[in-house]
């Protein structure tokens, strides 16, 4: 994606616009502050905070502009420099299904003159209608009127920010040993394991979702897939390594190969919110996966989603592939241990699948972010070397990288994975890929254990892929029933936080109802003047801490309605007393703990088909209910006390071999 930077000039239009929740001028009044003669004020409700603005051109159809980040302030005043790359167009996005109520309170407004305004549903996104009004200035003041009427769940601006590619650093040599590894075997995602049981991802086509991809590429034409595609663009070298990584031709003479080599490649691209929300519901009848390898800067600071990414986001993954969901992988970023997944709202999203990057050595890139919404992790630069891909003018790169080469390779491997099972849901994708994942780094000190005795870690989530073990899972996978949702409703604390105090404030709620737990969100209203100052930790009734926030330099206002996500609770059972502490680690502020809300997601608990089966999923009998049967005898657990002696010995054993043995009736 091209980034416009601002352009001074004496003849621009310069204004200031406030987008703020919560505030709303008059129309009449709105009209009078966007005089293009001076920079004022005027006033468009939006749901993702509040921002001002320095425009380029009022009277055109989409603008240049800059943030003005006086609400950015630290804590001795100082105001960053304005942050260019931002683009506000002509188009207002609301969300309604009644396109003649939209033009009948378009015609109502006092503030232009509104013949010429087009009323248009959203082509692929279902409840939104695009309303153009042909100028930047003409799409403020209209949004106002349209915010007033109360009629719209959300009337938001279109518009383009500013977005980081996840893209290489580190240079290196050519070669392929994230697929293939001769120097550390361990340290790739076990291609040839895949490969040798038949699988390349023939039938599954994976999208790149950014800019657009190289499609005649010797070495990616084969695969291109036009009519999935969507038309036009601009080539990008970053996109045409990703769709490398994922799928490049194999076995035909040129360059390398991607991880699912006969896997169809489309192209869907990314721009305003409106544009972005497009791309993802884009041929979900064709596209089976779509990978991401972009998101907000990598600095630390949270980002709120538009209404309109959220929504589509949600539909592709459950309306997606004839209903079993088009399954979005995304780079989970490379900040560092200066940032977090959960500040992402692309990443961090449960329907979405963060993946981050181990390097050549099967260690930590030193970019990979911590996250409790980690997913899985995969190879990728960061140690000693880059990935070896495809890239623009049909040449190659041995130095891509970063988390966007991670997102593709899992991209890949899902692809496999979706050729050896194509009833896979986009939660049965996540399910596999938890239970196949391989333990790497092992000399890391976060790992920890789950309560279901999943291992979990803040560096690399529930481990590496491993591809080969990924397809075999997929093969006889039995699908998950359906998603159910526990919520333990708003919970009103209206307290203060101690200031600069590592003990915090903690509120706990008990969940009532047993579900066996999948993704947890902690949506947080929290009233401060530096969001950075706060960590926070959610605890499960199993005691797994999910780390949601730590502090850091950023110096945002409040969480407002802000949507934490976290899966280290994964197959955990959902009934007890959950807890949330949050902890001030900076002086100069007192914040004011609203309220929160925690919403558990997951399937319905299951006896299984037998006493021996014990572990997912459930229905069969295999190895996975072994090894859960042997940690409980190992834990020393009275549910693996089968001959009810009170000793746990090899009799134990043998008795739940025999009720195994028994097959499931």
């Amino acid at each position: 994606m091209s980034i416009r930077s601002h352009r001074s000039s004496t003849r621009a239009a310069i204004a200031l616009i406030l987008l703020a929740s919560g505030s709303a001028l008059a129309a009449d009044q709105a009209a009078k502050n966007l005089d293009a003669s001076s920079p004022q004020e005027a006033s468009v409700l939006t749901v993702r905070g509040s921002e001002r603005f320095i425009i380029e051109n009022l009277d055109a159809p989409s603008s240049p502009a800059m943030r003005i980040n006086t609400d950015l302030a630290d804590k001795q005043g100082t105001i960053p420099a304005p942050t260019p790359g931002y683009e506000l167009t002509s188009r207002i996005v609301v969300q309604s299904s009644d396109l003649e109520l939209i033009r009948m309170r378009v015609q109502q407004a006092q503030v232009l003159n509104t013949r010429n305004v087009a009323v248009n549903a959203h082509e692929n996104v279902p409840g939104f209608a695009i309303v153009d009004a042909g100028s930047v200035r003409a799409a403020l003041e209209l949004a106002q009127s349209l915010k007033a009427t109360g009629d719209f769940t959300s009337v938001e601006m279109d518009m383009t920010r500013p977005r980081a590619l996840r893209a290489p650093t580190d240079p290196s040599f050519s070669n392929q040993w994230h697929l293939r590894n001769t120097d550390v075997t361990i340290a790739d995602i076990n291609a040839d394991g895949a490969w040798d049981l038949g699988y390349t991802g023939s039938g599954v086509t994976v999208g790149i979702l950014e800019g657009a991809l190289q499609t005649d590429h010797p070495d990616l034409a084969p695969n291109y897939n036009a009519t999935a595609s969507q038309s036009g663009g601009f080539t990008s070298s970053h996109a045409t390594s990703c769709a490398g990584i994922a799928a490049a031709r194999g076995n035909n003479g040129q360059g390398g190969s991607g991880l699912a080599y006969f896997a169809g490649l489309s192209k869907q691209l990314y721009g305003s919110d409106s544009q972005t929300a497009g791309a993802f519901e884009y041929r979900n009848d064709l596209n089976d996966i779509k990978s991401n390898s972009w998101g907000p800067s990598d600095n630390g600071t949270i980002t709120y989603l538009s209404s309109i990414e959220r929504a589509a986001i949600e539909n592709t993954a459950e309306n997606g592939r004839g209903g079993l969901g088009t399954i979005l992988c995304w780079a989970a970023g490379n900040g560092g241990t200066g940032d977090h997944v959960e500040y992402d709202p692309y990443a961090s999203h449960r329907y979405t699948l963060a993946i981050g990057s181990v390097g050549d050595l099967d260690t930590r890139a030193w970019y990979n972010e911590t996250g409790s919404s980690m997913l899985v992790v995969t190879h990728s630069s960061g140690n000693n070397r880059g990935t070896w891909t495809t890239t623009s003018g049909s040449s190659y790169t041995s130095s891509f990288g970063g988390t966007s080469s991670a997102s593709p390779l899992g991209a890949g491997a899902v692809a496999l994975m979706l050729e050896a099972n194509p009833t896979l849901t986009y939660r049965d994708v996540q399910h596999v890929l938890i239970n196949s994942a391989r333990k790497c780094d092992t000399e890391n000190g976060l790992w920890t254990t789950n309560g279901a005795g999943h291992d979990i870690n803040l560096n690399y989530g529930f481990g590496a892929i491993d591809a080969e073990q990924a397809v075999l899972l997929a093969a006889d996978w039995v699908n998950v029933g359906p998603e159910i949702m526990v919520d333990s409703d708003v919970q009103s604390v209206n307290a203060t936080i101690p200031d600069n105090n590592t003990t915090g404030l903690t509120r706990s709620v008990n969940i009532a109802n047993d579900i066996r737990v999948e993704s947890v969100e902690l949506i947080l209203n929290v009233d401060t003047t530096y969001v950075g100052d706060l960590r926070i930790v959610l605890t499960s009734p199993d005691g797994t801490e999910s780390l949601m926030a730590f502090d850091r330099s950023d110096s945002q206002d409040n969480y407002v309605n802000y949507i934490f996500t976290t899966h280290r609770s994964w197959d955990e059972m959902s009934s007890g007393d959950w807890s949330v502490n949050i902890s001030d680690r900076g002086a100069g502020d007192v914040p004011f703990w609203d309220d929160y809300q925690i919403r558990i997601y997951g399937t319905e608990v299951s006896a299984g088909c037998s006493p021996a089966d014990l572990a997912e999923p459930f229905g069969t009998l295999d190895i996975f209910d072994v090894f859960a049967f042997l940690d409980l005898f190992n834990a020393g657990d009275q549910a693996a006390d089968l001959v009810d002696d009170d000793v746990f010995d090899i009799f134990d054993i043998f008795a739940y071999l025999d009720v195994f043995n028994a097959g499931c009736p």
